[in-house]
């Protein structure tokens, strides 16, 4: 017993306190080296040219991978985007609460819905 906890004790004593200094934490979270890119080169990247001009960094994709989705743009369908509060009647919270009508304008509505369901 008196010989491992003289052991956990040794141990203890020889492990390293870990290093947080900056340069250490962006040498271990930095996946690749920044590339180097000379003024008014242009950079060839996967699916992208990259360039300056007129005082901009431009980057111009052309990859039809960067091409929206179908569907996933309303103007790739043609349709307006579907609400889907109004779907699955959802009352979206912060919204006024439907107006609370007395018990002759109910009446008057069903009235109403019998005759335009008649028809």
């Amino acid at each position: 017993m008196l010989c491992l906890s003289a052991l956990s004790a040794l141990a203890q004593e020889t492990t390293e306190q870990p290093d947080y200094s900056p340069q250490r934490l962006r040498q271990i979270f930095t996946s690749e080296p920044e590339p180097q890119h000379q003024p008014g080169g242009v950079h060839l990247g996967p699916g992208y040219v990259e360039f300056r001009a007129l005082g901009t960094q431009w980057r111009v994709g052309f990859l039809p991978i960067l091409a929206p989705l179908a569907g996933s743009v309303p103007t790739t369908r043609g349709l307006a985007m579907p609400d889907a509060f109004s779907l699955n009647h959802a009352v979206i919270p912060g919204a006024p609460p439907p107006p609370e009508r007395d018990a002759d304008v109910r009446r008057e509505l069903r009235r109403i819905a019998r005759i335009t369901a008649g028809s």
